[in-house]
């Protein structure tokens, strides 16, 4: 029975590879067939060179203009009732106008 020796990468190595990907040269499956890498191994690579605060930052934004959206979304409500309310007052003046002629 023989057992598979695992493969020892230089961090360089992995930076190169990396950087293929990023760089926007190769997707991901591309450079682990060119480099004879699994793709998931890739994968992991590049997933430990993103900085967790970009995946963090990208959920802040979506919190923040969804904020933002509900903030608005209440601000026009105001505006439709205190619009719907100007609308009423001025049907029942045309009505009252309409009564006296």
């Amino acid at each position: 029975m023989t057992s598979k020796m695992r493969k020892i990468y230089t961090p360089e190595y992995k930076a190169a590879a990396v950087k293929l990907v990023l760089d926007g040269k190769q997707s991901v499956p591309e450079a682990a067939k060119s480099l004879g890498l699994g793709k998931s191994t890739l994968y992991k690579w590049v997933e430990k060179t993103k900085p967790a605060n970009e995946k963090d930052s990208k959920n802040i934004k979506l919190l923040d203009e969804n904020k933002r959206l509900r903030t608005e979304l209440t601000e026009v409500k105001k505006k439709l009732a205190l619009t719907e309310e100007h609308r009423e007052i001025l049907k029942k003046a045309a009505y009252f106008a309409a009564q006296t002629l």
